[in-house]
């Protein structure tokens, strides 16, 4: 054989080795410069414990944000660490696991977060999540009167693979006039799109009259700026705020409506626009300009920036 053509030989065998190699190489997290910045702002803020603290409500909720957050880059919340040495957020959840799981909401969220992070919740630090999600349930199907229990419990069932219904139906039930689902504040975005997400996770079909109910009450609650408040009309304001157009955004993909779709798009920008103009230049997504803790924000906005939706499935 001529050696040009052994080279040509050779160099082929070479080529396709690589590309064979680079195809069993574990995928690397999102590119997203804007969540690359989010992500990089979140390293600064974990406690010694590998907690994360919003000074609100139990440390193991915005820790669960946070893993959600990671895991929706394409990360693994057990390699982060505030130093060499010191507890991972796995493993704080793993210790704070018990006094976290009190009630139907926080066990289902962390239910949600243990799969997204690529951990079975049945087997979790000597517990079984999902027979103590379980152990909550009022009647069939219903776990929480609550939209956002309701909600949050359908989105771990989902997510640990068990098919129910009921709990499905008695969300449907749930649902008010307006399409919304009612909080303790009222009917507010934030449960609504959670409740959409669950509902979507749960075998719902996205043309159903439950789904495009919800879609009309945002399309209510959108403001001029193409974000979302909490409640509109509320006596706390109805400005833009990150956590819920975060939230709307992530229920508009479950359903495959894209933020940036005409539909979505006012005078002043889309939800995707609004929700990045909350980004600050250290890389951290306030609530709203100078108003609040930035930390439950920024982890609730990484997913939506990323056009994920819940429950986050592990893909190492």
């Amino acid at each position: 054989m001529p050696s040009n053509i052994k080279r040509m030989c050779l160099a082929l065998v070479l080529v396709a080795a690589m590309l064979l190699s680079s195809a069993c190489q574990p995928r690397a997290p999102q590119e997203n410069p804007a969540v690359s910045k989010a992500l990089a702002w979140l390293r600064t803020q974990q406690q010694a414990d590998g907690s994360f603290n919003a000074g609100f409500g139990h440390p193991a909720g915005v820790t669960c944000d946070v893993a959600l957050a990671i895991a929706a880059a394409g990360g693994d919340p057990a390699t982060w660490r505030a130093a060499e040495g010191q507890p991972s957020i796995m493993d704080y959840l793993a210790a704070s696991a018990n006094e976290y799981t009190v009630d139907v909401a926080s066990t289902a969220k962390l239910i949600v977060t243990l799969v997204a992070a690529g951990r079975d919740p049945r087997q979790w630090n000597g517990q079984d999540l999902l027979a103590r999600l379980k152990s909550f349930a009022q009647s069939e199907g219903v776990y929480d009167s609550s939209g956002a229990g309701q909600a949050w419990a359908v989105l771990a069932l989902a997510a640990a693979g068990e098919k129910q219904p009921a709990a499905v139906n008695a969300l449907k039930a749930q649902q008010l006039e307006s399409g919304a689902w009612l909080s303790a504040f009222g009917p507010d975005n934030d449960t609504t799109s959670f409740a959409v997400q669950a509902l979507i996770a749960g075998g719902e079909p996205k043309n159903s009259a439950a789904i495009q109910k919800a879609l009309t009450f945002f399309e209510s609650q959108q403001n001029d700026d193409g974000g979302f408040p909490a409640i509109k009309p509320s006596d706390w304001g109805t400005d833009t705020n990150a956590n819920s157009t975060a939230s709307v955004i992530m229920a508009l993909a479950a359903v495959g409506e894209k933020p940036t779709a005409k539909r979505w798009s006012k005078a002043g920008g889309d939800p995707l626009k609004a929700l990045s103009a909350l980004q600050a230049a250290d890389g951290r997504i306030e609530f709203q300009p100078g108003v609040g803790n930035p930390l439950l924000s920024t982890a609730q906005a990484i997913p939506a920036l990323l056009g994920k939706t819940l429950p986050l499935r592990a893909k190492r």
